[in-house]
């Protein structure tokens, strides 16, 4: 790793770097506290540092005390070298913000021990620090995801209102004209005629298989009762067929031959992502064949959603992810899986779903 000299004395600071080069670290080399100060601001300054505590226009722990002031997330290590090596000393300088000390004349040895902490202190910091950034970006999500699912139960509830009023408002007020055409023909006239009042029955029959058609539409986009009463295969094989009607698909299902027997909560969830994958499939892939592939063994169950489009946007997976991929993933968090949304070559976009051993009974 590149470790900052700040050293005024020639032999000790030629001492130094001859010893870390020889344990393959590069060095820079600063010969007063200024000069260090100034190469600690650049963007590409060491992470880790050796300073002397006694050096001329800044010293050491001035130094310390500008270094610590500067931006907290990319702070370097470091190590105080000096022949202040008394108590006092030492509680003065860790107060000031070094994190080690060692006293002169030092021991190679335990020199490059210490050196060697340093680095895995700075690794674990890194690691911290890309496990933070993650559960900022993975916060920043959930509240975009959680807002975006306010924003799509209003969606439906609205479109869900608009579908009652315009198509069942408008054949059940259809339905109730003709029920009292035939209520008032049937009562009120003297000689009814039985065979208008039939046809009117007649007519009544197609607009309620409609509602009912459409009612049975409804409830299985709510809630898919093929799911919780022939299982989550057939519920796939249904749900491809429907989406088969609406685009120009081919379907390709590789399925077990029996029924994955999996916790409800389990199956709604595959249900839901396969739902999602091919939504997205028919908006944006441009595909023309999407393969089904679900399997189970004794690591857990997987399913895999292929298609032959034109892929993820590669900004989509680098960066923060589109609400329906975002869903998708909290949905297999919550149950304690793992998925991943690949583009191959020549093969489009990949989601790639494996779920643990519990999630089935």
């Amino acid at each position: 790793m590149r470790i900052l000299i700040a050293e005024d004395d020639l032999t000790s600071r030629t001492l130094l770097a001859s010893v870390l080069k020889k344990n393959a670290h590069e060095v820079v080399e600063t010969v007063d506290g200024v000069e260090a100060f100034e190469a600690l601001q650049r963007p590409d300054a060491p992470r880790m540092v050796i300073l002397d505590w006694m050096m001329p226009r800044m010293d050491g722990l001035e130094v310390l005390r500008r270094v610590r002031a500067l931006d907290p997330d990319h702070q370097p290590y470091v190590i105080m070298l000096t022949i202040r090596h008394e108590k006092p000393n030492m509680i003065t300088g860790l107060n000031a913000g070094a994190n080690d000390y060692l006293g002169k004349p030092f021991d190679a040895g335990e020199l490059i021990a210490r050196v060697e902490v340093g680095r895995r202190m700075l690794k674990m910091q890194d690691v911290l620090a890309v496990q933070v950034e993650e559960l900022r970006r993975s916060r920043t999500n959930l509240q975009d995801l959680t807002s975006r699912l306010q924003a799509v139960r209003e969606e439906e509830r609205t479109l869900l209102a608009r579908e009652l009023h315009d198509v069942f408002g408008q054949q059940l007020t259809t339905l109730q004209m003709d029920l009292m055409w035939v209520d008032r023909h049937l009562l009120t006239t003297h000689a009814p005629d039985l065979a208008a009042a039939q046809d009117k029955v007649v007519a009544m029959v197609p607009i309620v298989e409609r509602l009912v058609e459409q009612t049975q539409t409804i409830c299985a986009v709510l809630r898919p009762n093929v799911l919780f009463e022939l299982g989550l295969v057939a519920a796939i094989e249904w749900q491809s067929e429907e989406m088969a009607k609406r685009g120009d698909l081919v379907f390709t299902l590789s399925m077990p031959e029996k029924d994955v027997e999996l916790d409800q909560d389990c199956a709604l969830a595959l249900f839901r992502i396969v739902q999602e994958s091919l939504t997205n499939v028919l908006r944006h892939a441009q595909a023309s064949q999407v393969e089904i592939r679900l399997a189970t063994s004794a690591k857990g169950l997987e399913l895999v959603i292929q298609d032959n489009g034109r892929g993820f946007p590669p900004d989509l997976l680098s960066g923060f992810m589109g609400f329906g991929l975002l869903g998708i993933r909290e949905r297999v968090n919550t149950l304690g899986g793992t998925v991943e949304f690949l583009n191959q070559p020549g093969k489009g976009a990949t989601v790639w779903v494996r779920m643990p051993i519990p999630c089935a009974k």
